[in-house]
């Protein structure tokens, strides 16, 4: 095995500010010039970029004790030290196994017909017949409306109006900077004047949402209410601070990036209409108002979503710190070093999905791929805790919005730009409401 490291760049801030500004295309070049293992200079360390699902496996099948989490001193000031995101060892094992079923089982179907609602409901307000609209803006309320009602249990009101607008404040407020430098905390920088400012006050709205919830007594079925009545295997109940700590990290993680993966979904059916064609034809064959869980299993409606996420993963690497060495495609890397699977090369991989570049949500009918060649929310014991709350919210939004409005593209053609810490359409995706499709109307 080798000692040294492998390849990469030289220079942490030319490389770093090339990845946040075009991290698709820099991960191709990254490979292209240094081979399948890459040694990229972060500001937080440096990581070893695994470019192959080969080379990935190592990395999602070794013991959790391999790692710990990455840029702790960046993410945890931002998020809370007890975020899942964040935490390690026996702290992050213990609170995921106590959030999990939130995300699974009964609890995912019991979200399914408030998602579907929610979706319906703002669709009816914003697609008006002639108008133009910003797909992500729409996408981003119907987010936030279904984080307000199923993570945080608020209906409608002036918590619910008070919320949204916080919320969309915070997102907005967490500049990538923030989680690539931990030099940018500091009074003396304004955008971490104004995401102080916002979280104090997001802080507040929370701290009462969770003094409600904690007033009614009953469990609920909302993921705050499951979060107060839970336990530990010791007995013990997670204090008000590791609440909103994990519920600022389920904002943070499910809110922009939900919004900006039905965006993009809308923008390749408008490209492609015999894919949408296929999509409604599937939808009409079991009926809009079917079972969420029926809707959400739909083959073609999963493989338009799931070639959404291969062109445009939540994150395009998903990094880890070393705490013990790891054996490498030929090299040992040594503890304190990050090791991340590169998502955005993977995905981009010829050899694994031909044409790339091309909007083929056959593929995922024609073969089934495995956990590490198709991985949009990671993999491993730190793999996105919300993966299936998000997958499930997607296909039921798009399922509602192809079945109940005809639109046309604005742009047909749409670039990613760096929206905080995530990648999002510059245009947004704006369409042109031709109006409400003939079999829903006769229904309404």
């Amino acid at each position: 095995m080798k000692t040294t490291l492998p390849p990469g760049p030289r220079w942490t801030l030319p490389a770093t500010l090339r990845l946040i500004r075009d991290p698709y295309a820099t991960l191709r070049e990254l490979r292209a010039e240094y081979g399948d293992l890459v040694t990229f200079p972060s500001p937080n360390g440096r990581v070893v970029l695994a470019m192959t699902p080969e080379l990935v496996k190592p990395i999602f099948t070794a013991s959790p004790d391999h790692f710990g989490a990455w840029a702790v001193g960046t993410t945890s000031v931002v998020l809370g030290p007890r975020s899942l995101i964040v935490s390690e060892g026996e702290t992050h094992k213990r609170d995921r196994k106590l959030l999990t079923p939130a995300f699974h089982g009964a609890r995912m179907r019991a979200y399914g017909d408030a998602m579907r609602t929610l979706a319906r409901r703002r669709f009816e307000t914003a697609m008006q017949p002639g108008a133009t609209v910003t797909m992500q803006d729409v996408t981003t309320d119907i987010t936030m409306d279904v984080i307000l009602r199923t993570v945080f249990g608020v209906g409608e009101g002036a918590a619910f109006d008070e919320g949204r607008a916080l919320m969309g404040e915070i997102v907005r407020g967490m500049s990538p900077l923030l989680f690539f430098s931990k030099a940018s905390h500091t009074p003396l920088f304004p955008p971490w004047r104004r995401f102080v400012r916002i979280r104090e006050r997001f802080r507040a709205w929370l701290d009462a949402r969770i003094a409600e919830a904690r007033a009614r007594g009953d469990e609920g079925d909302d993921v705050l209410a499951m979060m107060l009545a839970a336990r530990y295997d010791d007995g013990s109940a997670m204090s008000d601070d590791d609440v909103a700590a994990q519920l600022v990290t389920l904002l943070f993680a499910g809110h922009e990036t939900t919004a900006i993966a039905l965006a993009w979904a809308m923008h390749w059916l408008g490209r492609h209409p015999d894919a949408l064609a296929l999509v409604r034809a599937e939808i009409a064959s079991v009926g809009i108002d079917a079972d969420p869980e029926v809707i959400a299993k739909l083959p073609y409606l999963s493989a338009v979503c799931d070639e959404t996420l291969r062109l445009h993963p939540i994150v395009t690497e998903n990094l880890r710190m070393l705490r013990k060495p790891l054996a490498l495609g030929g090299y040992t890397i040594p503890p304190g070093i990050g090791v991340a699977a590169a998502i955005g090369a993977i995905h981009a991989d010829p050899a694994i999905y031909p044409e790339p570049d091309a909007f083929r949500p056959e593929r995922f009918l024609d073969r089934k791929y495995g956990a590490f060649e198709h991985l949009p929310f990671g993999g491993g014991h730190r793999r996105c805790i919300g993966a299936a709350f998000a997958e499930y919210e997607m296909r039921l939004a798009l399922a509602v919005l192809v079945d109940g409005w005809d639109v046309e593209l604005v742009h047909r053609h749409e670039r990613p730009v760096r929206r905080s810490v995530t990648l999002g359409p510059a245009h947004g995706v704006p369409v042109k409401v031709i109006g409400r499709r003939a079999g829903l109307r006769a229904a309404a």
